[in-house]
This record gives C-alpha cells, sequence and structure tokens, in this order.
C-alpha cells in the first residue's frame, strides 16, 4: 500500500465585513470552518470578522458568534465606514499568508479551498478565483441576467470568489474606501493595470445568496458608482501614457476551450495565388476557425472560384478600396475573439495558429502574437537587384500574415489606416506598440511568403513615400 504524504498549505486569513447583519453570518462562518481542507486538518484558518458600527439589535448575534466560534477575531468600527475600510481593517490586522474574503450574507462551496490552493503554487501566480453560484431566496425576484449555464454560475468581479496572496497588499492594492460601492470592480482594474498574474477556474467558488437586500441587486449604473470607477481606470491609463491591453475575465481561465478564430483574407484579382493560401488554413492543426476572404473588387472571377471550391469561406464583397479597408471590412464581420490574416500570397505552417494561441493563452497580457517567416521564389522569376537576400532567410515577421491578435487590441487601436496603400502594416505595428500593447514572437518558422514580382508590399518607391510620411508623423506625436 501506498503511503501518499499530505501537503500542508500557508495560512489562510479569511475577512468578513458585517453590518447589521444577523444568522446568515453563521451560515457564511460554516462555510469557512467546514472547508474540507480545514477538517482535514491540512488548513490552518486566521478568521476576521470586522463589525461596520453595527446597530444594537446586531449585537447579541455577535456575541454568539464568539461563543460559538472562538477562533474567530471581532474587530470593530466605532463608526460605520463602508466595506472597503472593513477589508483593509481586516487586511491590516491579517496574519496569513494567504487572503481571502466573504461577504456575511454568502457561503463558500465546502471545496472552495481545495480547488484554489494549488492554482497559488506557481509562485509567481497572486490570485486565483473560480465562478459565482447564484442562489435565490424563495419568494425572490428572478434577476434579469443571462447566466452562463444551468447551474446558475456567472464568471465575474467579486472577491468572496477569490483567494489572494498577501504580498500583493504590501503593493498599495488597499481598497479604495471613497467608494460605497463597487470597490471590488475599482480593485480589480488595478490588479489588472498592474499585470498581476491572475488564474481562474471553471469550478464554482462562491454561493452568492440573493435574498432581495443586497447591496447591489437592483441598483443603476450610477448607483453602483460604475461611471466613476471606469472614469479613475481612464485617468491612471491616461497619466502613464500608454493604454496597456486590459484582458477580458474569460482570458484568466485555466480551463478555457479553444475560442473561434476568424482568419481574414484580402482578395483583389488573386484566383491563381489564392489556392496555396486557403489550402493552408485547410491544413492547421488549431480546428476552431472561420475563414472571411473578402473580395476588394476583383474582376478576375476568384470570389466565386472560391465559393464554387471552398465552401467553408465566407466571402464578404467590396468596391476596391485597398487591402487595409478589406482588413477592417473582415474586422468588422468577424465573429472571432481573436483574428489571424492572411495574404493571398502567403501560406501559413500546419501549426501556425496553434502555437500562437497557445502564447495569447497563457499570457492574458499578451495582446498580439507573431512569428518566423522567409521568402519563397515563384520558379522563373527574377528577383530585382533592390531585394534584400536576408529574407530570404528565417527571420520574424511583423507582416499582417505573421500576426495572431486579441479583436480588442485592434478595436483599441482603430483598425489600419485606409489611408496607406502599402504601409498600412508596418504602421498598425507602431500603433500596437505606442499604446503599449504586450507582445510576444512564436521563434519557429509558420509563414512562407511567395515572391512573384507583383507583391505590392515590396513597391519600394511607395513604401518609402508613405514610411517618411509615418516618420513625419511620429515626430508630430500622431
Amino acid at each position: 500500500m501506498t503511503n501518499y504524504i499530505q501537503m500542508h498549505y500557508p495560512r489562510i486569513s479569511v475577512i468578513i465585513p458585517t453590518h447589521n447583519n444577523g444568522p446568515e453570518l453563521f451560515n457564511a462562518l460554516q462555510s469557512i470552518v467546514g472547508q474540507d481542507l480545514v477538517c482535514n486538518g491540512r488548513c490552518e484558518l486566521d478568521i476576521i470578522v470586522v463589525n461596520d458600527a453595527s446597530g444594537a439589535a446586531a449585537q447579541p448575534f455577535l456575541q454568539q458568534l464568539m461563543e460559538r466560534y472562538p477562533q474567530v477575531r471581532l474587530i470593530a468600527h466605532d463608526t460605520q465606514k463602508g466595506p472597503a475600510a472593513a477589508r483593509n481593517t481586516g487586511i491590516r490586522a491579517a496574519r496569513g499568508e494567504l487572503i481571502s474574503f466573504l461577504d456575511a450574507d454568502d457561503e463558500w462551496p465546502l471545496n472552495k479551498l481545495s480547488l484554489l490552493l494549488p492554482l497559488l503554487e506557481d509562485p509567481e501566480v497572486d490570485v486565483a478565483g473560480g465562478k459565482i453560484k447564484y442562489l435565490l431566496q424563495e419568494g425572490t425576484p428572478e434577476l434579469h441576467m443571462r447566466y452562463e449555464d444551468d447551474e446558475n454560475r456567472l464568471s465575474h468581479v467579486h472577491l468572496g470568489a477569490l483567494l489572494v496572496r498577501g504580498r500583493i497588499f504590501q503593493q498599495a492594492f488597499f481598497f479604495d474606501e471613497s467608494l460605497n460601492y463597487s470597490e471590488d470592480i475599482d480593485w480589480w482594474l488595478r490588479l489588472k493595470e498592474q499585470q498581476v498574474k491572475i488564474v481562474l477556474l471553471e469550478a464554482t467558488t462562491l454561493l452568492y445568496h440573493v435574498h432581495g437586500s443586497n447591496m447591489s441587486v437592483h441598483k443603476s449604473i450610477k448607483e453602483l458608482q460604475l461611471l466613476k470607477v471606469l472614469h479613475k481606470a481612464a485617468q491612471r491609463r491616461k497619466n502613464s501614457i500608454q493604454m496597456n491591453h486590459i484582458p477580458q475575465l474569460k482570458d484568466y481561465r485555466v480551463q478555457k476551450e479553444d475560442p473561434l478564430i476568424s482568419i481574414i483574407l484580402p482578395l483583389y484579382n488573386g484566383k491563381d495565388l489564392v489556392i496555396k493560401s486557403i489550402g493552408s488554413v485547410l491544413d492547421q492543426s488549431y480546428l476552431n476557425w472561420e475563414l472571411l476572404v473578402v473580395d476588394d473588387g476583383s474582376t478576375d472571377g476568384g470570389a466565386g472560384f472560391i465559393s464554387s471550391r471552398y465552401p467553408q469561406a465566407r466571402i464578404i464583397r467590396q468596391a476596391n478600396a485597398g487591402v487595409a479597408a478589406a482588413r477592417n471590412k473582415g474586422i468588422e464581420n468577424a465573429r472571432g475573439e481573436v483574428i489571424a490574416f492572411l495574404d493571398q500570397d502567403d501560406e501559413w505552417m500546419p501549426d501556425k495558429l496553434r502555437l500562437q494561441w497557445e502564447v495569447l493563452k497563457q499570457d492574458p497580457y499578451c495582446a498580439f502574437v507573431t512569428c518566423n517567416q522567409y521568402f519563397v521564389c515563384e520558379q522563373d522569376v527574377v528577383l530585382p537587384a533592390n531585394f534584400s537576400e536576408k529574407l530570404l532567410e528565417e527571420h520574424r515577421g511583423l507582416v499582417p500574415s505573421a500576426l495572431l491578435i486579441r479583436k480588442q487590441a485592434l478595436l483599441q487601436v482603430h483598425n489600419f489606416d485606409e489611408s496607406l496603400d502599402v504601409s498600412s502594416d508596418f504602421e498598425l505595428i507602431r500603433r500596437l506598440r505606442k499604446a503599449g500593447l504586450g507582445e510576444k514572437n512564436v521563434e519557429q518558422l509558420l509563414l512562407r511568403k511567395w515572391y512573384h514580382g507583383a507583391n505590392a508590399s515590396l513597391n519600394k518607391a511607395a513604401l518609402r513615400k508613405e514610411i517618411l510620411g509615418l516618420l513625419h508623423r511620429q515626430i508630430r506625436n500622431q
């Protein structure tokens, strides 16, 4: 029989603000001390209840609480200061290496700690969490919200669903006491702005009780102070002179499905070129994609050819407006949250999308990923004298065909500049970097670019003219 060594986790401080709560506070506490790891003696708790100036009617409940749970520390405010201040009081008194929160009218599922503690074995992870399950008290009107599943669960910001490394509060991540509501959203936005490493499970880590008197239920956006919170966040980002990519909640999920990647292929009289390109899409090892072919006013019947031969492609037609406009049209019609571009004369290696997605998946703060590329010369086509031989060697590609980018990041910098004929791709990278968006490169050869003599991007005269214009624009800080 094998003997397994039980792991003993660090002490966890649990902070519960209370103001005029009654018997529901006992349920909240029981869900903490009843955790499976606590019952097995593998986890030590430091429970702090912060009494935010409750009235006389609540005092008997608090007295009973201390008698029933002698391990609880009770700290009292002389005057009511609000939940943010109560949490800050608890944080300052905390003795644990890890900190968690619970509102006095909510509960933890009994396996919350055993679900989240393994995630914090990674020393770089500072915040771990999961989903919130809504439990409606009998007689309470249904909430007007779209749940993610039949269990009435949602993924959103709620402190009770999280487990946090205490060290982050030494970096000034206390709660904003000027906020009566949405202090948790403000705190979460600050975490993301500072690129704190967060991981979220698909499992339930909070049971949220809806009973009609919840502080935030049925409040308007104005009452919840959300506009104030968002204004503060916008001002912080403005003061930092950067528009850092702010990931969505789902970007932090540990167990998440592969997203739909929208592949945008601009087409202009490329009927004879596009077979290789589309073939390389069909050969991808990443399977959850859609292909949008944007016909930019072609006259060679290419769109009809593609439609009849490749039923997987969705054809979008527009009057000839240039490749930048075609790419923007594709972005506008894309259903995916991640975007890839493929020019009609380029060809991907089979693992291109899969390897790049793995990078985005592992780093929510990364906005776009590139890959290595090289040029191949079509048979019987003579390279021009000004063609750099280095392009025939493997090198990092910063062209659209080498990109995998979050749609949110593209929208943030307003997509491609349609005033440019041949350098809109170069200019997009410039704006992404100016905005401070995170980038990475897959150091593998994943893109083959074909030189056939008519490549628009190798029009040196036009490229030189537009780049000089871009440099002038940059000097003027535009």
